[in-house]
């Protein structure tokens, strides 16, 4: 814990200066989104997306696309009825988002700048992680959508600010887990590498508590983190899937009335 403790003065001034406004618009220059729009990654995500809703004639809201616009493209070329990207930073230029015949939202991280019953898709992509208000975010979800419509989300449950390096430690797949929320919070609020902690249980129950039927789950595990678990002791507080458990799959779907 030694070496932790020395990095938080660091990693809490990092923050303080993410916070302010210029230096954060400077920062996203370099930022990285994920797939920033890999023709291999896009495809396989849209085939992630499409063995669960067709899309055709359907309304979508893609939740934290990022740099990378070209998946709801492809639902466009299937002759999705709509596409609707919404984000908390302008990662595109608007005449981008035209150009791909995708309307381009930006919002504040809780409700979703939609009325009500608009979609018959939500998906995600190792966006719903980085959510600051969760809770709110997935109710939200339930509200935009039809009846029978669906969420479709891949949560990243690891810790995000290892993945830049070149030979990450698997045994630190979980290492935003060892702080208290205070300190995670001061540590990374105001940075892209902020990841809001939740384990799959806490997942499925904003889940049901919003109102989601669960059609499909599926989850990957740590093998590194499972053989090791006996002797990580801030993963002992955890259930054992919680603690092993580093990518949650989800395709929830909103009840028909009645």
């Amino acid at each position: 814990m030694i070496r932790y403790a020395m990095i938080l003065p660091l990693e809490m001034l990092q923050n303080v200066l993410m916070g302010i406004r210029p230096i954060a618009r400077f920062a996203q220059r370099f930022h990285s989104t994920g797939l920033n729009a890999n023709g291999e990654e896009v495809q396989r995500v849209y085939d992630f997306y499409t063995r669960f809703v067709h899309v055709e004639g359907k309304d979508i809201l893609e939740i934290g696309p990022g740099h990378t616009l070209e998946v709801l493209e492809r639902a466009v070329r299937a002759k999705a009825k709509s596409c609707t990207a919404l984000d908390v930073i302008d990662y595109v230029p608007a005449a981008r988002a035209r150009a791909a015949s995708v309307v381009y939202r930006i919002y504040d991280g809780k409700k979703i700048p939609s009325g009500s019953d608009t979609f018959d898709v939500v998906w995600s992509y190792t966006a719903f992680e980085h959510l600051r208000h969760p809770a709110t975010t997935v109710a939200e979800c339930f509200r935009v959508l039809r009846n029978g419509g669906r969420l479709i989300a891949l949560i990243d449950l690891g810790d995000h600010s290892l993945y830049g390096r070149k030979e990450p430690d698997p045994l630190e797949t979980f290492h935003c887990l060892r702080y208290s929320d205070w300190v995670w919070r001061m540590m990374k609020w105001n940075r892209s590498s902020y990841v809001n902690r939740l384990r799959t249980s806490d997942w499925m129950r904003l889940f049901k508590d919003a109102g989601f039927l669960l059609c499909h789950e599926e989850s990957i595990v740590s093998e590194a983190i499972a053989r090791a678990l006996p002797g990580l002791r801030y993963l002992h507080k955890y259930s054992h899937e919680d603690a092993v458990t580093s990518v949650l799959t989800v395709c929830l779907e909103k009840p028909l009335a009645g």
